[in-house]
């Protein structure tokens, strides 16, 4: 990711209130946590993925399902080398 855009997320989160910040070792160090707030809205997140999956899987099948989460295996694995 970006620092830009890593920046970015982070302050809109601690806006928020769905992280908490702390000083590290030295000044260019910054420990970043999820705050209990940062935690209910990655588990309503993750809910609603989760519903997502099952809607597409149903949708598709479970052999096309299969064929689509190895499709994307291999090109996560072709991207990133």
């Amino acid at each position: 990711m970006d620092s830009t855009t890593l920046t970015r997320t982070l302050e809109i989160m601690d806006r928020h209130g769905w992280i908490a910040k702390q000083e590290g070792k030295d000044r260019r160090e910054r420990r970043i946590r999820l705050a209990k707030a940062g935690e209910v809205q990655l588990q309503r997140g993750v809910s609603r993925w989760e519903k997502v999956q099952a809607q597409l899987r149903r949708q598709l099948g479970d052999e096309r399902w299969d064929n689509l989460l190895k499709l994307t295996s291999e090109v996560t694995n072709v991207a990133t080398q």
